[in-house]
């Protein structure tokens, strides 16, 4: 349980903590800081439970970069990168998988992956999970695009909301001007019992972003930007 003067200054100054909360990240972000340090500022977290969706796994590889980097790969890095942030900030994560695994048991690859999708939200659904993040890596023809962007459910205005608080902390990491996009189609969005979001960290298809999705840093980068939209999220009144 908070203590009562957190409680009051949330009510209070609900928009100036989330301001100083996310100046005091981005400048730890840029100095450098690892996921040790979030320890300092991360109390807004504390008692929440957040799924961690690593996309894809197992028998499913997800995007193929031109590289021939698998998103399975980078969503898993990232993830584990975040979990340990969210724990270190006081919250209960869970995770979705933690090695190269899914959850469907089925032979055919078509309905072991339906299965493997309907267990990823029940799992979330008997945690009781305040927030569902789905991590995954981009695709597209165009081997020009890059970029990290969050998804959200367009009926959803809590996942609306988590997911620019997200999209925003990203922003600032790649210098990016995407926005936060509702989306219906997309499964794990549709059927969440909490406010969820889907995260991509970019274009496995542009070779330099490929490259970068594989290195450590930028990986903490990209889970210290999630885990700040996080914070600046709950730290609204």
């Amino acid at each position: 349980m908070r203590r009562i003067w957190v409680v009051s200054f949330r009510r209070r100054n609900g928009v100036i903590l989330g301001i100083a909360l996310g100046l005091i990240m981005t400048i730890a972000i840029g100095l450098g800081f690892s996921g040790q340090d979030a320890k300092i500022w991360s109390w807004i977290v504390g008692n929440r439970v957040i799924v961690i969706d690593a996309g894809h796994g197992g028998v499913d590889p997800g995007a193929v970069g031109i590289g021939n980097v698998l998103e399975k790969d980078v969503t898993l890095a990232v993830s584990k990168r975040l979990q340990a942030l969210v724990q270190q900030g006081g919250a209960k994560t869970i995770m979705v998988r933690d090695d190269d695994t899914d959850l469907g048991t089925s032979v055919g690859l078509l309905k072991r992956k339906r299965e493997d999708l309907a267990q990823r939200i029940q799992l979330a659904k008997d945690a009781q999970a305040e927030v569902y993040i789905s991590i995954h890596a981009n695709s597209y023809p165009n081997p020009k695009l890059t970029g990290a962007q969050t998804f959200y459910h367009s009926d959803s205005p809590e996942s609306k909301l988590l997911a620019q608080s997200i999209q925003q902390e990203l922003n600032a990491l790649t210098n990016g001007k995407r926005v936060a996009k509702g989306n219906q189609d997309i499964y794990v969005l549709k059927k969440a019992h909490q406010a969820a979001v889907t995260v991509e960290l970019g274009f496995l298809t542009n070779a330099e972003e490929e490259q970068l999705l594989t290195t450590p840093e930028y990986q903490e980068k990209l889970a210290m930007a999630i885990y700040q939209g996080l914070s600046v999220h709950f730290s609204k009144p």
